[in-house]
């Protein structure tokens, strides 16, 4: 395989998105199939994908690549190039992903965090989940 140019890793790089990614549509299709009122997208600390603003709750749909699913130690964040930089990456966003959690839970929200693989693999699960968090009301 031929090496790319800083160019071309350039580019491929700010095309992946932050918004209406696959696994945030995928949640989104099945929040309003089971009439859950929600946001997308505010504007509030930590800027979760999902909000449900009348009890509170705040939905991150993380990627396992980016937020570094058990700390990136799978097989598949074996980096070759710029390693140093990518743990570095990631553990950052390990760490802004637990002051978020932190923050938004003294505020008095509730936050749940889905993995990209879970809402694919097992979406009830995670409906299920915040199911259980709109059940005491």
């Amino acid at each position: 395989m031929a090496r790319r140019t800083k160019a071309q890793i350039s580019f491929n790089m700010s095309r992946v998105k932050s918004r209406n990614t696959s696994i945030e549509k995928l949640l989104r299709n099945a929040l309003r199939k089971n009439r859950i009122p929600f946001r997308c997208n505010t504007k509030i600390y930590g800027k979760p994908d999902f909000i449900i603003p009348k009890i509170k709750i705040a939905i991150f749909c993380d990627s396992a690549f980016w937020h570094g699913y058990k700390n990136g130690k799978t097989k598949r964040h074996n980096f070759k190039v710029r390693k140093k930089f990518w743990e570095t990456k990631i553990l950052c966003n390990r760490k802004r992903d637990k002051l978020v959690n932190l923050t938004l839970r003294r505020k008095g929200w509730r936050v749940l965090r889905f993995w990209d693989f879970e809402l694919k693999r097992n979406l009830e699960k995670c409906l299920y989940r915040v199911n259980e968090c709109l059940s005491p009301l």
